[in-house]
């Protein structure tokens, strides 16, 4: 796979802006916390990379082929194809969400699609549940 790095990120704190971006964004359960057995699923954090200084949203640019459970969690999958003339990067946030509760968030980078094609993405979180829905924030750069 092309140039494919993957960041799992816990806290929505952490990303302020991706969660103000992301529709699914709600504030946290009731009294009880994320669900009534005040459990949480938190995709814990490996590495956190700096944000991206200038950007253009590129939801667009972004097919989700896969939101579903799998061994050991859940998988969300795609494609981003770049539409410019030149090459292009792109960070997805990937938010794992249930009843509009973002359950957990993984960020995706896509290195360097070349103009005119596409590439593959995928985000793999550690959450349990049935009807999880993958709802994207898609960030289209030229490549550092």
């Amino acid at each position: 796979m092309r140039g494919r790095r993957e960041r799992r990120i816990a806290g929505l704190a952490l990303l302020p802006a991706a969660c103000l971006a992301l529709a699914a964004c709600a504030a946290e359960g009731g009294a009880d916390g994320p669900d009534a057995t005040g459990a949480q699923d938190v995709v814990d954090i490996t590495e956190q990379q700096g944000s991206v200084e200038e950007f253009v949203g590129a939801l667009e640019d972004a097919e989700t082929d896969r939101c579903e459970a799998a061994e050991g969690g859940w998988i969300g999958e795609g494609t981003v194809t770049n539409p410019t003339g030149a090459a292009q990067s792109y960070r997805l946030y990937v938010a794992f969400t249930e009843n509009g509760d973002t359950r957990g968030l993984v960020q995706v980078d896509v290195e360097s699609v070349p103009a005119g094609e596409s590439a593959p993405w995928r985000a793999e979180a550690d959450l349990s549940g049935d009807g999880l829905q993958c709802v994207l924030r898609v960030e289209r750069f030229d490549p550092q």
